[in-house]
């Protein structure tokens, strides 16, 4: 049994209004745009793909001449590379341009004889005097991709090119500003690599195609403050999922950038105040995976909160031209959630980007109510609590609620050994309290807690009220109880199928063949065929059995 889920009016009730605040300017992060340009002339589409005068045939050619064996990549093709946006590198060390190539997405032909094209990629690197690579701070990565109607994908169907034909380039970067700022990178390195006349930007872009495809803002925070600040991202994803009507998604696993200890992508943040957004975003709090090695003076021990910009379930994504309205609610975001979980400016960080207690005020609009809508949270959670740890028909929940409160944690060990409840049966009522709210999953093995410090304190008075007079002993009885009765029934089951002895082959033989019964999963059959066929009548209810023993949580019904 679940709450009902409180509709988005009374959800945003609890949301007073928002108020105007200051906080340190959270940094631009990582940035990807996308441009199309309509560079393929009308002369030129009766011409072989790889014929016509764009910049993708261009670069193709360009690969041939160049490096020509995908072995020799990745192929520096420009060297001394030198744009203003681009930090000093030091004595011993250049910028260049490296070339790579990958399979991309359609091609040519059908069949045995399909061919797939392939996209090109630049890559800036630093290069030293041993010509050793490394991938600087401010990177650029540009992609160039073929937009011809002719091409297809490896099943058939045709290449679509909603903004016309020619070639699709795509850059991303960081420490960028505007949308402005990363477009002028990605023809700067096609030009540096390509020659000045490659692109003719005024004549060829398309100016509906110009679209953005990531951004990211942050703040690097004293690690003192990192439970708190995980805390309140947690509280953000409960309060978007209890409101209702949005797709979460939360992790907590290692990546590649480090550990990332708590992230939130949703599409409703409108349901904490913040304004409405036809995008996703997501909130993370990671630090490097190193960082328990690093001194305390080391900026990078320090964790890093994070807003980005996650792509669109539906519709078209932004225009280059709101990049500043992407970010400046990428930034209020990050503000907002700092001030939650108690950021100040003297917590705040300084590294070679971000400038911490030094960086510039901002002034943004703060959700007010958060209080409210915790507090009213945690009362329809508690009330859960009370109906699961009230069920008259079974003590099972109850159990597993108090060995999680009493614990402040348990793993599906600890429940078992605790409650004498069968694995299977642990696990369901787990989950079924996680999806409700109450729990969640942690780790691996799995450690099983309640979703804030609020509702452990909170579900601890609650085992106390429900049954006050309940002692240890009684709990240790119930799991006894159960054990010996699940026991009992496996050898019923066994005295039942025989498996105590073995058969006669002479005598059993007519038997089985009248009566033969097989495994599920040895059958060539999914689940929902056997439950249409009993409905539909195809498969008699008497011809289907199942054990059910280990799991307290099926009823037994009619006998």
């Amino acid at each position: 049994m679940s709450v009902e889920t409180p509709s988005q009016d009374i959800h945003r009730d609890a949301v007073v209004d928002c108020e105007t605040c200051e906080y340190p300017q959270p940094r631009a992060h990582g940035a990807a745009v996308m441009n199309v340009l309509n560079d393929l002339a009308p002369s030129d589409r009766d011409r072989k793909p790889n014929s016509r005068n764009t910049l993708y045939a261009r670069a193709i050619q360009f690969w041939r001449d160049q490096v020509g064996d995908h072995e020799q990549e990745p192929f520096v093709v420009a060297e001394d590379v030198e744009h203003d946006w681009l930090p000093a590198t030091g004595a011993g060390v250049e910028y260049v341009y490296v070339l790579t190539s990958s399979r991309w997405k359609a091609g040519t032909g059908e069949g045995d004889d399909y061919s797939a094209f392939y996209d090109q990629h630049l890559k800036l690197r630093r290069m030293d005097d041993e010509g050793t690579l490394s991938k600087p701070s401010t990177s650029l990565h540009v992609e160039i991709m073929p937009q011809y109607r002719d091409l297809v994908y490896k099943d058939g169907n045709r290449l679509e090119c909603p903004f016309g034909e020619g070639t699709k380039v795509r850059a991303s970067t960081t420490w960028a500003e505007s949308g402005d700022e990363i477009e002028r990178r990605m023809y700067d390195a096609i030009r540096a690599v390509y020659g000045q006349d490659a692109i003719d930007v005024g004549r060829d872009r398309n100016d509906d195609a110009r679209k953005i495809a990531k951004a990211e803002a942050h703040i690097r925070f004293a690690i003192e403050k990192k439970a708190q600040a995980i805390e309140t991202i947690e509280q953000s994803k409960q309060l978007i999922g209890w409101g209702g009507h949005s797709e979460i998604e939360a992790h907590q696993r290692r990546l590649q950038e480090g550990w990332l200890e708590a992230r939130v992508v949703s599409d409703r943040w409108d349901m904490l105040g913040f304004q409405g957004k036809r995008y996703d975003t997501g909130v993370k709090i990671y630090q490097t995976s190193d960082f328990a090695e690093r001194s305390v003076d080391d900026p990078l021990r320090d964790p890093k909160l994070e807003a980005s910009f996650a792509g669109v379930d539906d519709g078209a994504l932004p225009h280059v031209d709101e990049w500043d309205s992407v970010l400046q609610h990428l930034r209020e975001v990050v503000a907002t959630h700092a001030q939650w979980a108690g950021i100040e400016r003297a917590d705040l960080t300084a590294d070679d980007y971000f400038d911490g207690p030094a960086a510039p005020t901002m002034n943004f609009e703060k959700p007010q109510g958060r209080r409210n809508m915790l507090r009213r949270r945690y009362e329809d959670v508690a009330t859960e609590i009370y109906k699961e740890a009230l069920k008259t028909n079974t003590e099972a929940v109850y159990d597993i609620l108090k060995v999680v409160a009493e614990e402040s944690g348990a793993s599906y060990d600890t429940l078992e050994e605790r409650t004498g409840l069968a694995r299977s049966t642990v696990r369901y009522h787990v989950a079924r309290l996680a999806e409700n709210g109450v729990f969640a999953r942690l780790g691996n093995p799995v450690l099983v807690v309640f979703v804030s410090r609020q509702l452990l304190d909170r579900a601890k008075e609650i085992v106390r009220e429900v049954y006050p007079d309940d002692q240890a002993e009684d709990m240790q009885e119930r799991a006894e109880e159960r054990r010996q009765r699940r026991e009992e029934r496996d050898d019923e089951a066994r005295d039942h199928d025989g498996l105590d002895e073995p058969a006669d082959s002479e005598t059993d033989a007519p038997d089985r063949a009248g009566n033969d019964w097989e495994y599920f999963d040895l059958l060539d059959l999914e689940p929902h065929q056997i439950a249409n066929a009993i409905e539909r009548g195809y498969l008699e209810e008497n011809h289907v059995r199942l054990r059910i023993d280990p799991y307290d949580w099926i009823d037994r019904g009619r006998s």
